[in-house]
This record gives structure tokens, sequence and C-alpha cells, in this order.
């Protein structure tokens, strides 16, 4: 009988969990089942559209293997962990889990791109490794990412297109 109590208490607190996970902030990843205010009023490239919702304007599927229980749990593009400012954070529920930021100097910048802020010591990406990246899940120093971060399966052009979202920092 006590088992059976803490049972459902446990299950209780795993459902309250879940159904407040949307209202969290973009800085805890963004639960892309609800519509954050930031999001943009209409996407302006299709690198813009994949980033926020993991579906290109082409209609081919864009499929993520892999990835944490967010991703898991919400499904939707890079904005889920990344967020609306591509500025990454803590994820929840997994607190431990840190998104990288996703920023054009984050990616691009000169020299060591990721030293200091506690996501891998690797060089900057170029759009072939941040290419690697997105599909294999592998680094500019050809080691594995965190398996948190989903491998994501996408046409060429969808890909070159969410790379130029990354690398101007704006739609074109």
């Amino acid at each position: 009988m006590k088992k059976t109590v803490i049972a459902v208490i446990a299950a209780l607190i795993v459902l309250a969990a879940v159904i407040l996970m949307p209202a969290t902030s973009s800085r805890m990843g963004v639960g892309v089942n609800t519509r954050d205010a930031e999001w943009p009023a209409q996407f302006r490239s299709n690198g813009e559209r994949i980033y926020f919702t993991g579906a290109s304007s082409s209609g081919l599927p864009i499929r993520p293997t892999g990835g944490g229980m967010r991703m898991q749990m919400h499904g939707g593009g890079c904005v889920t962990c990344h967020g609306t400012d591509r500025l990454g954070g803590r994820i929840m529920p997994r607190f431990w889990i840190s998104a990288p930021p996703l920023t054009p100097k984050a990616l691009f910048g000169e020299g060591d791109a990721h030293e200091d802020d506690g996501h891998g010591d690797h060089d900057a990406y170029d759009e072939e490794s941040l290419a690697r990246a997105i599909a294999q899940g592998i680094d500019p120093e050809s080691e594995r990412l965190d398996p948190a971060m989903p491998r994501w399966s996408m046409a060429d052009q969808d890909l070159a297109d969410l790379i130029a979202f990354l690398r101007t920092g704006q739609s074109e």
C-alpha cells in the first residue's frame, strides 16, 4: 500500500513537470508547442523557418535522430534547445545539460570558438564542419557532440539555407 502511494505521488510530480515545462523561458530552452513572443511574425528565409520549426518551406521532411529528452518531448527545430535568441542555456528537465550558443560569433568566431563556454575546446566552424555537426554530430576537431544533440537529415539545399541563417545571424 505504501509503495502504491509513493508511486502515485511520483507520477503526479512527473505529470506536473511535463505540464509546466513549456512555460519555461527561452534561456532554459523553448517549448516549441507554444508560440513564443520572440518568434518572427513570418519567416524571412527557409533557414530561419528550419531553425524555428524543424520544417522546410520546400515541404521536404527534416528528421531528427537521437537527441535528448527535451527534443523527444517537444520536437521542433534548433530553437527547442538553443532558444529564440540563439544563446543556448540549460535544458530542462536535465539541468546539467547546456545547449551552446548558435550565434555567428560562437559558431564562426576566430580561434577557439567554444574554449571558454563549457561546450568543448575546438576550432570555429566553417560551412563544411557545421554541416557535419548538424548531420553527423561531429565537431570541427572530429569529436562527437553530446548525444543530446539530434542528428538532422535534410536536403542539401535546406542544410545550406540553415547554415546561411546561422552564419549571418539574420534572414536573407
